[in-house]
């Protein structure tokens, strides 16, 4: 059942949200803490010829109960649930805004491309300026230090973002494709058809994808347990594509499967996995009921088979992944699927092309 809060509280929060947008931006209102030190791409690899790569491109903050609304409004109907989120002043710390590098003997995939120093301007909203442009703002702070651009971190793991031949966004707010820009013209972007049903009060910046026939629809046919209904981005089978809805209804996860084990590369589908096991709903979601769907299939998932799940957002992630590499010498199983040609997937390399 919904929280049915009080009149003077509901009045208490819309006020708040209101004032939130009539005052200065967060990053005014709050004193800005220095920026972290820059920290290099970390790697990881996964055996199979993949090296998956943690790449800390761009920091955000976020308010308290953007990260997590407190037990008492965690049910608190749909509608109330932004202004109860906006009319709170406290912000968290630095949170990094991760992208992700595969490096598969089929080819690179980037998941995501982090935020951008130019956050907050004109030429950064572009097609969105007047309108998210001015609401952005309002609602987190972030930007990137010096160094901290895509690029360069591409460009630490030793490669280039020329040899990038697929880009994969989880969604699209402003920390997920804050550089797109940066991208190759020859790479290509792949987004859930969801993602780009227009509706309202999402935060998506559909304007600045490219428009230049580099963008891909998502098109998931194979059947993977449950995971759902999949795409495959590669011919032997083993990184794929899953829809994990609820953040936005458009959201999408990366999952690299090496048999035995598997990672999840979950964008903003939960800010941790404390969030995942015990139903804590963000201040941002697009559904609730999505939301906690996709929570519960995170947990399948890993009573399935032992299952590490990646969020853009968590400060674990350097931890976890360390645990990952220790636990390496268990014996590498051949991918659980290998696809055939008549799974219609191209004409070798990534799947996608």
């Amino acid at each position: 059942m919904p929280n049915t809060l009080s009149l003077p509280r509901r009045l208490s929060h819309v006020a708040g949200m209101i004032a939130a947008f009539i005052g200065p931006t967060v990053a005014k209102w709050s004193p800005r803490p220095a920026l972290p030190l820059v920290a290099g791409p970390q790697s990881v690899h996964l055996g199979n010829g993949i090296t998956l790569w943690r790449l800390p491109v761009g920091v955000v903050r976020v308010r308290e109960r953007h990260r997590a609304l407190p037990q008492e409004l965690a049910d608190v109907d749909e509608k109330l649930r932004f202004p109860v989120m906006m009319s709170d002043r406290r912000l968290t710390g630095w949170l990094d805004c991760t992208a992700w590098l595969i490096d598969h003997p089929e080819g690179l995939i980037l998941i995501d491309t982090g935020e951008s120093a130019s956050f907050g301007t004109a030429e950064y909203f572009g097609g969105d300026a007047k309108s998210m442009g001015k609401i952005y703002p309002k609602i987190i702070d972030a930007t990137a230090a010096p160094a901290n651009d895509l690029p360069a971190m591409v460009a630490a793991t030793g490669h280039d973002m020329s040899q990038i031949g697929l880009c994969v966004l989880t969604h699209t707010h402003c920390d997920h494709v804050g550089n797109l820009a940066t991208l190759s013209p020859s790479t290509r972007i792949l987004i859930s058809p969801e993602e780009l049903v227009p509706r309202a009060q999402s935060g998506r910046l559909l304007a600045k994808l490219p428009q230049d026939g580099r963008l891909q629809q998502t098109q998931r046919s194979l059947p993977y347990g449950v995971l759902g209904t999949v795409m495959p981005l590669t011919t032997r089978g083993d990184v794929f594509v899953a829809p994990t809805p609820g953040h936005t209804m458009g959201h999408q996860s990366v999952i690299i499967d090496l048999g035995h084990q598997r990672i999840i590369i979950a964008g903003d589908a939960a800010f941790d996995d404390v969030q995942v096991a015990k139903g804590v709903i963000p201040g941002i979601v697009e559904d609730r009921a999505a939301t906690l769907a996709t929570y519960d299939m995170l947990t399948r998932a890993k009573d399935e088979k032992p299952t590490l799940s990646l969020f853009t957002h968590d400060p674990a992630n350097f931890t976890k992944l360390a645990g990952f590499e220790t636990g390496r010498d268990r014996p590498r199983l051949p991918p659980r699927r290998t696809l055939s040609p008549a799974d219609n997937l191209g004409h070798g390399g990534l799947a996608i092309f």
